[in-house]
C-alpha cells in the first residue's frame, strides 16, 4: 500500500454491521501492526457508531486507539479498545481492553517480545481478565508482495466470570496457555492490502481447552487520505461459560481517514 508522508493520527469511522461489538477477549496484534512504524512516537485514534430506530432503538459505540514508540532496537505498542451498547436506553453490552507489547529487534529473523493485557467483556460474561506472557515472532518470507510469518508465546491467564449461582463453569480460573499464530499479508498493488491471521491458544496440558481467533482484513485506497476497510473476525472457545455460544463472528466495514 502507498506510503504515508507523516505518522499523524488515523481516524477510523467504522460503519458497523448488525453483528455484535468487537471480540475483545483476544486481541489480534498482527492486524494492528504497521508495516514500517517510524522512529519516535506515532499512533491512531478511531471510533464507530451504529444507530437504529423503528422496531428496535439501538445505539452501539466503539472506540479504539494505539500508540507506538519505536527506537532502533525496540518497538513498544499500546492498544486500547472499548465498546458500549444501548438497547431501548438500557445498557445491554460493554467491553474494554488495554494491551501493552514490547518487541526487540534481535536480528533479521527472530524478534523476541513480551506483553500484558487487561480486559473485560460483558457479552461474554467476562468481569475481568489479565494476561501476561512472552515469546518470539519470525518472518518466513517478505518483499514488495507482502509478508508471511508466525509466532509463539507462553502466557499466564487469569479470568473472573459473572456467572449465576447454578452455573457449572468455574467463575474464576488461572491457567497457562500456549499462543501460536500464522499471519499472511499480501499487497497486490499500492492501493490494496489483504491480511489474514489465525491464533491458536490451547491450555497447557489440556488441549481440549482451546481458543481460536481468525481474522481477514481488506484495505483499499479511495483517495490519498481515505481508505475503505472490510474486516471479518471469527472466535471459537471450546469451553465457553454457561449459556454463551462457543462461536462468535464479527463483520465490519469502515472508512479510515489519514492526516
Amino acid at each position: 500500500m502507498r506510503r504515508r508522508k507523516n505518522t499523524g493520527l488515523w481516524l477510523l469511522i467504522t460503519l458497523a454491521t448488525a453483528l455484535p461489538l468487537p471480540l475483545l477477549a483476544q486481541v489480534n496484534v498482527e492486524a494492528l501492526r504497521r508495516d514500517d512504524p517510524p522512529l519516535g512516537y506515532s499512533g491512531n485514534f478511531g471510533g464507530d457508531l451504529t444507530l437504529r430506530t423503528g422496531n428496535v432503538d439501538l445505539v452501539q459505540l466503539g472506540l479504539n486507539a494505539r500508540l507506538y514508540r519505536v527506537t532502533e532496537s525496540v518497538t513498544r505498542l499500546i492498544v486500547g479498545n472499548g465498546g458500549l451498547g444501548l438497547l431501548g436506553g438500557s445498557r445491554f453490552s460493554s467491553s474494554g481492553l488495554l494491551h501493552y507489547r514490547r518487541t526487540h529487534r534481535y536480528n533479521d529473523v527472530i524478534s523476541p517480545e513480551w506483553y500484558g493485557q487487561l480486559n473485560y467483556d460483558r457479552p461474554q460474561l467476562l468481569s475481568f481478565r489479565v494476561v501476561t506472557g512472552g515469546g518470539a515472532r519470525t518472518s518466513f518470507a517478505s518483499g514488495e508482495w507482502g509478508e508471511f510469518g508466525m509466532g509463539a508465546a507462553l502466557m499466564l491467564e487469569h479470568e473472573r466470570l459473572d456467572l449465576p449461582d447454578a452455573a457449572v463453569h468455574s467463575d474464576e480460573t488461572t491457567v497457562f496457555r500456549g499462543s501460536y499464530f500464522l499471519t499472511l499479508r499480501v499487497v497486490p498493488n499500492e492501493n490494496l492490502v489483504v491480511t489474514s491471521t489465525t491464533y491458536l491458544q490451547p491450555e497447557l496440558g489440556s488441549f481440549e481447552d482451546l481458543r481460536l481467533l481468525a481474522n481477514l482484513r481488506i484495505a483499499t485506497s479511495v483517495t490519498d487520505e481515505l481508505d475503505l476497510t472490510v474486516s471479518f473476525d471469527l472466535r471459537y472457545d471450546s469451553r465457553p461459560p454457561d449459556d454463551i455460544s462457543a462461536l462468535d463472528t464479527n463483520l465490519r466495514t469502515g472508512l479510515r481517514y489519514i492526516y
